[in-house]
């Protein structure tokens, strides 16, 4: 199915079992696989992007603002799990980012009142960070938590501990908090859209690469170095503009089609409940072989809308 397709039978694929979630999910890998929008001959490439990312490290590491990691590995040629677009390139996450950590390993003292917010793993929600249930932490505690993990407006959270590891959020709060190391922090350069970042961060290719094989017994994870090797498809910067706008437009598609859904869902549920309950009161054959009769014609309908939220 090429791209026109697609988007002629947009509708259709949502009307299909679970369809508007596996349309969200394949909005997302086709944009990271560069088959979202079309290529512009006259951006600049991604590798000169990469060298421009490098120079930044470079400065940043000067004025002591981050600190010089490890080298990680060069990427093989078998590495690369699909073909990309000409322009776009291949990058370990370390590499493209300017800083991956995660917040404090030694759970603080934490109540519902304090100087700083604390962030853990059931504060990070898809998109968004949830204050319900918002702890806090002293002064104290968060210098000693900050000092190593800053997050700061923009930035990138990602759940790496448990059972809702791979939830991402971009950091909306303008105000520094302190954060549990459920919670990776990762920092964007100038170079790359954070909006992108975050669509490929929630994309199926890097939901599957960041589950598989998972460390722990306890407690599942994904460690800070996986998070540092992992390989991210980077276009130009131009082109990451133009994949964030198409995909705010393709999903924006999606809540509307699942508004319309749940809309016909619940009117068909009252329909059918009616029909039961006409059946259940009726007194006179007639009324009752009408009420049966509905039901048996419409049999599937009911199997199908079981009165509870997909």
């Amino acid at each position: 199915m090429n791209l026109e397709t697609f988007f002629k039978n947009f509708d259709l694929l949502a009307d299909a079992p679970n369809g508007v979630q596996k349309l969200r999910e394949l909005i997302l890998q086709l944009a990271v696989m560069g088959k979202l929008v079309p290529q512009d001959e006259n951006d600049e490439p991604a590798s000169v992007l990469l060298e421009k990312i490098k120079f930044e490290k470079e400065e940043l590491l000067r004025e002591g603002k981050i600190k010089k990691e490890k080298p990680l590995p060069a990427i093989k040629a078998g590495e690369m799990p699909f073909e990309l677009p000409n322009g776009w390139e291949w990058e370990r996450l370390g590499n493209a980012l300017l800083k991956i950590t995660d917040g404090t390993h030694h759970s603080p003292p934490n109540s519902e009142k304090g100087d700083y917010k604390y962030i853990t793993a059931k504060n990070i929600k898809q998109g968004r960070i949830s204050l319900t249930n918002i702890t806090y932490v002293t002064t104290k505690v968060h210098q000693e938590i900050y000092s190593r993990c800053n997050p700061e407006f923009g930035d990138l959270l990602y759940i790496k501990d448990g059972a809702t590891t791979g939830i991402v959020a971009i950091n909306d709060l303008v105000e520094p908090f302190s954060m549990l190391s459920s919670v990776a922090l990762l920092k964007s350069p100038s170079k790359i859209y954070n909006y992108y970042l975050f669509s490929v961060l929630s994309s199926p290719y890097f939901y599957s690469l960041m589950r598989d094989d998972m460390s722990g017994v306890a407690i599942t994870r994904v460690t800070l170095a996986k998070l540092n090797k992992a390989l991210i498809p980077l276009p130009p910067l131009a082109e990451q503009h133009r994949i964030v706008a198409k995909i705010d437009e393709l999903m924006a598609m999606c809540d509307r089609i699942s508004s319309r859904q749940q809309q016909k869902r619940e009117t068909r549920i009252k329909i059918n409940n009616t029909a039961i309950g006409q059946l259940l009161t009726a007194r006179e054959p007639e009324a009752f072989n009408k009420s049966w009769q509905y039901i048996c014609n419409n049999f599937d309908q009911f199997l199908r809308l079981e009165p509870k939220p997909f």
